[in-house]
């Protein structure tokens, strides 16, 4: 099973595999994922290996004008290059900067170039990957905010994670070193028929247009890093993250705009069911970060309601599970 060789880090392998492979192609990606979920591991570990391959990589954070001047300046010099970035909202030192970075990147990704003759901004490369980390929360901002709906909604992809088996807790550095040494690339090849579940998936994104500008570009990437005999297999399980979108994200339209509503609580409980098989009120509290009973409840009751997770006893006390369903859309 292509996934099971990471052994502990398993369950960050397919977001690490699929960043790579977006990275390479010239995708802009956002992780998704609940605070301590494997996003920032991921990145890192996305960062180390295109590095170690001889590829031109960058870490961005809290960018100011000025630094988004000398940025532009390297990326048109090396021409093909991927920036990282830890969590999107703090990639400006401003608000105004986070916008500026999502008009960049979202312009450079489509058509490989940015001009900005009043800040004196001028970027044309052969190709830009972009991925960085993103709170379930915060996706509210990037579906109705006017920059971000123009640039960030309609071609950046949102990838969420959705382990697809329990792992244990693994230590950053751990998880890191065998995500980059235990990838092999081989020669790729053209796929004669990409699975229509992924191009749709895509399409719900971003655009049936962009989807099958995307599509291609993805997959003959991923196919340098995922045998060829479960390709298929795999290009189905991603198209199942990108399509959870629709299930967690809420959007409909009334007289004066988009109208958004983010199942963040309900998308929590059914992430840290997924990875850990099972959890406790005790467990729920410890990664939720949180001291009350309470608070537990308000994160469990949403997902029991969405029908993404259930509550079942255990000598009077309740313990919390995905519902069977999911594990049957998981499953490798």
């Amino acid at each position: 099973m292509v996934f099971g060789k990471y052994g502990n880090a398993r369950s960050l392998a397919p977001p690490f595999l699929f960043g790579v492979a977006c990275a390479r192609a010239g995708i802009p990606v956002l992780f998704i994922a609940p605070p301590a979920g494997g996003k920032t591991v991921t990145i890192f570990a996305i960062e180390k290996y295109l590095t170690r391959m001889g590829e031109s990589v960058r870490r961005v954070n809290r960018i100011a004008l000025r630094g988004l001047q000398k940025l532009s300046e390297w990326l048109n010099n090396v021409k093909i290059a991927t920036l990282v970035n830890e969590e999107f909202s703090s990639i400006g030192a401003s608000a105004y900067m986070v916008e500026k970075m999502g008009e960049l990147i979202g312009n450079i990704a489509y058509s490989k170039c940015y001009h900005d003759d009043g800040l004196n901004i001028h970027v044309e490369v052969a190709r830009l990957g972009f991925i960085s980390g993103v709170q379930p929360l915060w996706i509210g901002n990037i579906m109705t905010h006017r920059v971000f709906a123009t640039h960030i909604r309609e071609k950046f992809l949102r990838y969420y994670f959705l382990p697809y088996e329990p792992t244990p807790d693994v230590y950053d550095w751990e998880a890191i070193d065998m995500l980059v040494k235990k990838t092999q690339e081989h020669q790729g090849y053209m796929m004669r028929r990409i699975p229509n579940e992924f191009i749709c998936a895509l399409a719900k994104q971003v655009g049936v247009v962009r989807a099958n500008l995307y599509a291609p570009r993805i997959v003959d990437q991923l196919s340098k890093l995922i045998p060829k005999d479960v390709l298929g297999k795999a290009l189905r399980f991603y198209a199942e993250n990108l399509e959870f979108e629709q299930e967690m994200v809420k959007r409909e339209i009334d007289e004066k705009g988009y109208i958004v509503r983010v199942r963040w609580r309900e998308y929590t409980a059914l992430y840290w069911c997924l990875r850990r098989g099972k959890l406790t009120m005790g467990d729920f509290m410890l990664y939720l970060g949180v001291t009350s009973p309470t608070s537990v409840e308000k994160v469990t009751d949403a997902g029991i309601q969405a029908g993404w997770i259930t509550r079942i006893y255990n000598d009077g006390r309740p313990v919390y599970v995905p519902v069977e369903g999911w594990r049957k859309r998981r499953a490798w």
